[in-house]
């Protein structure tokens, strides 16, 4: 019998493990954070040309995105991709995608993955820019502190 009893404890304590909510990810995660200085031009870029025109660069408009290209400056590609543009840099190890709607000019988002499925987002709207990482396994979106 207490076999029975270790057996089925031992499966719960497995099945209560692998349903858990994944662990948020820390601020301080020094891996986000040096993922994150990648995007720091490019951010910087973004938010100048919010603070010019009152919107996000357009993807779809290749004046804006010759703008970008130009304060990006050398070192730096833009390249569409579909609805998305993706921004290289030489000190990056990986592109960003950025997008803007154009029904929300307000807004944009560059992201970039972190592994197979999680994700570093940076979202600027109306009052600013904020991080978020997205786990990839379906759970909600966590909001992180990570340098602009």
């Amino acid at each position: 019998m207490g076999r029975v009893n270790w057996f089925w404890r031992t499966l719960a304590g497995l099945f209560a493990a692998c349903i858990a909510a994944p662990a948020p990810a820390a601020s301080t995660d020094p891996q986000l954070s040096t993922i994150a200085v990648e995007a720091r031009q490019a951010i910087a870029v973004i938010n100048w040309f919010y603070v010019q025109h009152r919107a996000c660069p357009q993807p779809a408009r290749a004046d804006e995105l010759s703008a970008m290209q130009r304060e990006l400056g050398d070192g730096f590609t833009i390249e569409p991709r579909g609805q998305f543009v993706e921004i290289r840099g030489i000190a990056m190890t990986s592109g960003w995608l950025y997008y803007a709607p154009a029904s929300h000019p307000d807004r944009c988002t560059l992201w970039r993955k972190v592994g197979f499925d999680p994700a570093l987002i940076w979202r600027r709207h109306r009052d600013g820019g904020k991080w978020a990482y997205d786990p990839g396994d379906g759970g909600a979106e966590q909001p992180i502190k990570l340098p602009q």
